[in-house]
């Protein structure tokens, strides 16, 4: 491992562009679930029904939550603003801006999600070139890392909207999200794991072995 590449997470698109052409969500929503939560009993997992597919999912994405009295899945609303908020939702947290303490971001820290996804999409550095679809090597699912304001009970709305947690870097203008594996996903989305601990795990670039490129036109 001394001599191996690290993996940094890919493009994100900004703020207000739709996140369909990126990440691909194919599987069914337990198929999500059980990576994550291989020893619970079926019971003990909730699907909302907002979950199901909608006109509006370009701007609602699924997303894995320990919130409520067990592990869950809902649709949420993609991007975030508080109500003193003037400007437009924010889809994107920026990791230094996290680290910082930022007064937006802070009291959202203990409400970690994930957004899963069954792989996504990176341009291509080269104009006019195909750009590179990117997956698990194993062909399990990816977690993106995301935070809340959305309490079980509440309405999915701008207030209590999800926010991609992005490292920093920058590709082609385009903000990187930090995408988890397995079990550093199952540690975010964990309600007992410290916010110090969190973002941390946030920070740690993941050895490329754990992804496979391949050309989007295959895709």
């Amino acid at each position: 491992m001394a001599n191996a590449r690290l993996f940094l997470p890919i493009h994100w698109p900004t703020a207000g562009a739709s996140m369909c052409g990126t990440i691909i969500q194919k599987s069914g929503p337990m198929d999500y679930m059980e990576v994550l939560f291989t020893g619970l009993d079926p019971g003990s997992r909730r699907l909302s029904p907002a979950w199901e597919e909608s006109t509006d999912s370009c701007s609602r994405p699924l997303a894995i939550h320990r919130l409520g009295d067990m592990p869950a899945m809902d649709r949420f609303h993609w991007g975030y603003a508080p109500s003193w908020w003037k400007r437009r939702p924010v889809a994107n947290a920026p990791l230094t801006t996290l680290l910082r303490g930022s007064a937006v971001w802070r009291p959202l820290l203990s409400q970690r999600v994930l957004v899963p996804a069954d792989g996504w999409y990176e341009p291509a550095e080269d104009e006019g070139k195909p750009g590179q679809y990117i997956h698990a090597s194993d062909g399990k699912p990816v977690y993106i890392a995301a935070i809340t304001a959305w309490r079980p009970g509440n309405a999915h709305g701008k207030q209590d909207g999800l926010a991609i947690i992005t490292d920093g870097g920058k590709y082609d203008g385009q903000e990187r999200p930090v995408v988890l594996p397995v079990d550093a996903a199952r540690v975010w989305v964990d309600p007992a794991t410290p916010i110090i601990n969190a973002l941390g795990l946030a920070c740690t670039p993941w050895a490329d072995s754990s992804f496979r490129w391949r050309p989007a036109a295959l895709q």
